[in-house]
């Protein structure tokens, strides 16, 4: 794998992911602040992991609260409590399941809906904003890597 530079100070534009654990933690870095970044200014009033799970409900609908665990990694007590939270902010609702009374189904209000797109715009006009600043070169970059950070993805279901 990569092995850590000697050198520290100014980043340069040299990169080495195949053999720079410095430039694997930068990238790992700059995912992580961009990521944080959308979130600050597009999430409202609700916490980084209500909107997960509403974003989950929102995809995947309808799902039990197991399924909400599942694909979001924690136990079900974690999620029941953000969807309690998500239920109190009418941004998602229970619902008995028609073929078997005793499961419950969690799917998005109307509500829910807006808000989510409404945090979409906001994280795109953040990101247009941000590249709107770059020049022509690195704006090229960032397409050309695209897809790149695609693949990455594409094994890790969300």
């Amino acid at each position: 794998m990569a092995s850590r530079s000697a050198v520290s100070g100014p980043r340069s534009d040299s990169v080495d992911l195949a053999h720079s654990v410095d430039d694997v933690d930068r990238l790992r870095v700059v995912l992580i602040r961009v990521a944080r970044r959308i979130r600050s200014r597009a999430q409202g009033d609700i916490t980084p992991s209500q909107l997960a799970v509403l974003g989950t409900v929102i995809n995947h609908q309808p799902l039990t609260n197991g399924q909400i665990a599942e694909h979001e990694h924690v136990r079900p007590p974690t999620s029941s409590k953000i969807v309690d939270a998500l239920e109190r902010a009418g941004l998602v609702e229970r619902r008995a399941d028609p073929a078997d009374r005793r499961c419950v189904q969690i799917t998005a209000t109307a509500a829910g809906h807006a808000y989510a797109d409404e945090v979409r715009a906001a994280g795109r006009t953040w990101i247009a904003e941000q590249i709107d600043s770059l020049d022509g070169a690195d704006v090229r970059a960032i397409e050309q890597a695209l897809p790149a950070l695609e693949r990455l993805l594409a094994g890790d279901p969300d």
